[in-house]
């Protein structure tokens, strides 16, 4: 028959002692590495203000291509949100009608 292992309380259990502190922090190489990379990270972008006219060319015609692509895209919104508007409608008159329904037949009493 095996020894029976004795329990203790809570506030009675024997103290385990450490061996070591938990080791915290980063390793050298890996503060090494996390700094290369928050240096790469904080590369400055200089933006340059139109100081001569081809700048000035570049962004009208950066302005000439965004609203092509808005008259492209802006009959499909339209479509959409007509799709949009026409099921939320036909939604709300499927609940008025079985809301209709439900309360003259006496099903629900309002």
């Amino acid at each position: 028959m095996a020894k029976g292992v004795k329990r203790f309380r809570p506030d009675q259990r024997p103290k385990k002692e450490r061996l070591s502190a938990p080791k915290r922090g980063l390793t050298a190489t890996e503060e090494a590495a996390a700094a290369a990379y928050e240096a790469k990270l904080e590369t400055p972008r200089v933006i340059n203000v139109a100081t001569n006219p081809l700048d000035a060319l570049t962004r009208s015609a950066s302005a000439n291509r965004l609203a092509a692509e808005i008259a492209t895209e802006l009959p499909v919104v339209r479509r959409d949100l007509g799709r949009i508007v026409v099921t939320y409608g036909a939604l709300l008159g499927l609940l008025a009608a079985i809301w209709l329904v439900a309360t003259t037949t006496g099903f629900i009493s309002a």
